[in-house]
């Protein structure tokens, strides 16, 4: 049984203060599926984003930088989607091609009202 579910704060909390890295997320995933009936909250709550940060997330884990970046500003998640993904494109790597799919298509659905 992992000690993880026993921290009062989220992953991301502790992420967020620098006190675990962004790999160390698996171990947080893995100890929620761990819990059983134990842990009632959805994962992304017990990670501590939100249902559309960790909508990011599932995209590409790389993509936590911008979560924190756009939860520390207080601005809207697109606003620092849009730049990762533009970073991602310029650099051409055909592995990201799914991922650069995905956001496309998130970014579209998230566009400002």
């Amino acid at each position: 049984m992992s000690d993880i579910k026993h921290h009062a704060l989220t992953f991301f909390s502790l992420y967020s203060e620098g006190l675990v890295r962004a790999d160390q997320i698996d171990d947080y995933v893995g100890a929620w599926h761990d819990s059983g009936d134990e842990e009632t909250r959805p994962l992304s709550e017990y990670l501590g984003m939100t249902s559309e940060q960790y909508g990011v997330w599932v995209i590409t884990p790389r993509a936590l930088s911008a979560i924190l970046a756009a939860r520390r500003a207080n601005r809207p998640l697109r606003e620092f989607v849009a730049p990762f993904l533009e970073k991602l494109h310029a650099t051409g790597d055909p592995r990201d091609a799914s991922v650069l799919f995905a956001m496309g298509h998130w970014l579209k659905k998230h566009q400002p009202e």
